[in-house]
């Protein structure tokens, strides 16, 4: 069994070493147990129910046992299983619908331009910042009601949240999430209190008049919902957007392809999730002693998806170790779970990406990485925390020699 140190700072779950470990079989060893390599295993472990998420069993194996990550992360949605997590879902799938997210989609649009426009005429930009951040941070704040006053404050929160799930790679990290977790606690309580008293048209408000008609959740676990979906709403997707630059930057051929057919909007998203997704590895926990296929997995072991590595497996996607956002993709993603832990945000990260990617490429012409690149850790939720870029502004010539700049005047 091939050995893989997903804790070393310089892993890359696409590494030629990573790709021939999948090659050999679908599992490796790894410091923090059994590490899924293939689509078809990983799906299937995703949906097994000896496997649970193991909130509280992950938090002790980083050394916490409680405190405010512990009191958030413990009774969080996502490691509720059975008629708990139903009930809560509840609460959630009747504010958040497939309607909100559609409705939402004219405002997401229109700040995506808005934030191309003020892009520097010279291209040069530090893309997480002047966009990936700020795009769903925006959207979180419609969706949600949160002031725009408070937009800043909440990308710090929601950033270092965010970082729950590489506790194992950074000995800071905790102190990090645990200010975040505490303020954001504070915040959401202050915030469902004004909601109450002046419900306005978010999903905040529905939520709060959905609590007061349901006398199963607690206010507790109402906050905690809310503070699950602004880290979810947020962090996730920003790091989505900022993978989705840096694979157009390595493959600038497709960038133009979507330039020119920005009907393929659609599959061009689908493609960078698979190629780079934000959450590039999701952990399951054995309830029981059980074996699958050739492994004997104890209770309590711990089970990690590479998922960006199953997702550039030959098996389940055809030419899947190239990027091409005109294939046919038929393999279900996996950094949105599978079953009834199904991602709600699934369909507004996809809306996002969706109204965001063909506006910039019919600006800009192809991304180039300008310097150094800062990651978050492998494991867990991946992506640039700084991504300097140029993004040249597109200029077409047109017939009679003339130039055609595609690109609106800076709003003011």
């Amino acid at each position: 069994m091939p050995f893989l140190d997903v804790l070393d700072e310089a892993f890359d779950f696409t590494a030629p070493d990573v790709l021939a470990a999948q090659d050999a079989g679908w599992f490796a060893d790894s410091p923090l147990g059994p590490l899924v390599l293939r689509h078809a295993e990983a799906q299937e472990l995703l949906r097994d129910r000896r496997l649970d998420h193991g909130g509280d069993g992950y938090l002790q194996r980083n050394g916490i046992t409680a405190g405010p990550i512990h009191d958030w992360w413990v009774p969080m949605i996502v490691n509720r299983d059975g008629a708990d997590h139903r009930r809560l879902r509840g609460l959630v799938g009747r504010s958040f619908t497939p309607r909100t997210v559609d409705l939402l989609r004219p405002f997401i649009r229109a700040t995506a331009g808005t934030l191309a426009d003020a892009i520097d005429d010279s291209g040069e930009t530090e893309f997480v910042g002047a966009f990936a951040d700020r795009l769903p941070l925006a959207v979180m704040s419609e969706l949600l009601g949160v002031p725009a006053s408070d937009h800043e404050v909440f990308s710090v929160w929601s950033s270092d949240i965010g970082l729950i799930f590489a506790l194992a790679a950074d000995g800071t990290t905790a102190a990090r999430v645990e200010r975040a977790v505490a303020e954001l606690d504070g915040y959401i309580d202050t915030l469902i209190d004004e909601k109450a008293r002046r419900p306005a048209d978010d999903l905040i408000s529905r939520m709060v008049a959905a609590w007061h008609d349901d006398e199963t959740v607690t206010r507790a676990e109402l906050r905690n919902l809310l503070v699950t979906l602004v880290f979810g709403a947020h962090d996730n997707t920003r790091h989505q957007i900022s993978n989705a630059l840096v694979s157009f930057a390595e493959h600038p051929a497709q960038w133009t392809l979507l330039r020119e057919h920005p009907d393929l909007a659609a599959r061009a998203v689908g493609e960078v999730m698979r190629w780079r997704p934000s959450a590039a590895s999701v952990f399951r926990r054995a309830v029981e002693d059980f074996t699958f296929q050739d492994l004997p997995i104890a209770a309590g072991t711990f089970v990690t998806v590479a998922v960006q590595t199953a997702q550039r497996d030959p098996r389940a996607f055809p030419g899947g170790r190239s990027f091409d956002i005109t294939a046919a993709r038929e393999a279900p993603l996996l950094q949105f779970g599978a079953g009834p832990h199904y991602c709600l945000g699934s369909a507004l990260a996809h809306a996002q990406l969706e109204e965001a990617l063909p506006i910039l490429a019919g600006r800009f012409g192809q991304p180039e990485i300008t310097g150094e690149v800062t990651w978050r850790p492998a494991i867990g939720t991946h992506g640039p925390d700084v991504l300097p870029l140029r993004l040249p502004v597109w200029r077409q010539e047109a017939p009679g020699g003339a130039t055609v700049v595609h690109r609106r005047p800076t709003l003011t």
